[in-house]
């Protein structure tokens, strides 16, 4: 099987940018996303690069296309990953968005994307910890990828021990349970939250998902080129209550020029607050 017509892996590639905001570099597109694109050829009998890309391109919503993304998506994670921004979260954060709110007012609270669920649910596990807030109002949280495979991983809950290698051995006993080499999250967890298939970039599918006082986006956007980064943070902003906060990943920033959010800095962690009007 010859895949090393570039043209068409380039339309590929720009149909994936197009539609789902990744972009592909040359030199990994000729590299690692060669091979996977050749496992999902080899999975589905396809033994013609054009042909494949034909259906890809044509059948949008197809089992195809769905295989295409879960195999070239990232999903590599794990517990308490990044740990100073739920910190920063449950110390400032909240209590600030508390302290505005009437007591029957709920706080929701995104993770985008979410891949196999450890960081919606380490938000989960520091309410549980914490009590105080989960004591006084309600909250939501939800998780969105655009990868089913992985979303219905999370709502499994099955994790390996490399996931839970950053938490401390009383929240795994607490909070897991072990069957093998296999880690087993507990109901009281999994039923906090709630999961969702969404493409980002579809702005329809993300205003269903209502409106969030907190939107986690780590580490998505370096993925991104420019133009879909700016497309996302817009959508961001449409889907922000006032007063709301957005975390992105260490390595990631809101453009200077995009002035719809304010950068701040709280104990060290920089994080965007939504400027409204």
């Amino acid at each position: 099987m010859k895949i090393d017509d570039i043209s068409e892996l380039k339309k590929l590639r720009d149909f994936l940018n197009k539609n789902w905001g990744i972009y592909i570099q040359d030199d990994k597109l000729n590299g690692a996303y060669r091979k996977k694109i050749k496992k999902v050829m080899q999975k589905f009998g396809f033994d013609d690069l054009k042909t494949f890309v034909k259906t890809v391109t044509v059948n949008k919503n197809s089992s195809i296309v769905q295989e295409f993304i879960n195999t070239l998506t990232v999903n590599e994670t794990y517990f308490f990953r990044e740990k100073y921004q739920f910190d920063v979260l449950f110390k400032y954060i909240l209590p600030d968005i508390d302290s505005k709110k009437d007591k029957d007012e709920v706080i929701n609270i995104l993770s985008a994307p979410c891949s196999t669920g450890e960081e919606i649910y380490s938000i989960a596990i520091y309410f549980l910890e914490e009590k105080e807030l989960l004591n006084k109002r309600d909250f939501m949280l939800i998780g969105i990828d655009i990868d089913a495979e992985a979303i219905e991983k999370a709502k499994k809950g099955i994790y390996s021990e490399r996931s839970l290698t950053k938490l401390p051995p009383y929240i795994v006993n607490k909070y897991f349970k072990k069957i093998g080499n296999k880690y087993f999250l507990k109901d009281i967890v999994k039923n906090a939250v709630n999961f969702r298939v969404v493409n980002i970039l579809n702005k329809f599918q993300m205003k269903k998902l209502g409106l969030f006082d907190v939107i986690f986006c780590r580490n998505m956007l370096i993925y991104f080129d420019e133009e879909s980064r700016r497309k996302v943070l817009k959508i961001f902003h449409d889907i922000m209550k006032p007063e709301s906060y957005l975390f992105l990943g260490h390595a990631e920033k809101v453009p200077d020029d995009l002035d719809i959010f304010e950068k701040i800095k709280i104990n060290g962690v920089y994080l965007y607050k939504k400027i409204t009007g």
